[in-house]
């Protein structure tokens, strides 16, 4: 009798060997329901050094000074929009007061960045309302080096020398539709 228990315990364990992991020990699960908001965003901010745009002398007496521009800034955005409902944003920028003798204009290049950027409008001059620079703006971001915003100024007569006349130009980005 000693020797057919062993014989039967021994085929037992040889079954219970070749049974998988699962039905060897009890397996139990826990369950949990994620959620996930992602309301809409709408940031920006300025990089670099205000510039300063220095207008000198015309290179031939009798002409007005020459065009000068300045590109050391630059603009990065982050938006999250439900385009499926057709919205869209754009970028849009004021200034607070116009120099005397001199249009100021600047230009937001639309090259750095992933997801929907826009449409840049090329070069806009600055008024003190709201003017698109631009439009269409989806789902994106900029990254952290952004894009450059090229200011160009254009004496278009004659005025008293000043210095330090400095302006604020307000940059709103909001939604379009």
């Amino acid at each position: 009798m000693k020797s057919s228990a062993k014989v039967l315990l021994l085929l037992v364990t040889g079954m219970l060997a070749g049974l998988p992991a699962a039905v060897q020990a009890a397996t139990t699960n826990a369950y949990y329901d994620v959620s996930i908001n992602l309301y809409e965003i709408a940031s920006i901010a300025a990089s670099g050094d205000p510039p300063t745009i220095t207008i000198v002398a015309p290179a031939i007496a009798g002409n007005l000074p020459a065009t000068q521009s300045d590109a050391s800034t630059t603009l990065l955005w982050s938006s999250a929009v439900d385009s499926s409902l057709g919205r869209t944003r754009k970028l849009t920028a004021s200034i607070s007061a116009l120099f005397d003798g001199i249009n100021l204009s600047a230009t937001v290049a639309v090259t750095t960045g992933t997801g929907d950027l826009g449409t840049s409008a090329g070069k806009v001059l600055l008024a003190t309302i709201d003017k698109d620079f631009i439009t269409g703006m989806g789902s994106c971001y900029t990254g952290s080096t952004g894009n450059t915003v090229t200011f160009e100024a254009v004496v278009t007569g004659m005025v008293a020398p000043y210095t330090a006349a400095t302006r604020v130009i307000t940059w709103t980005l909001t939604s379009a539709s």
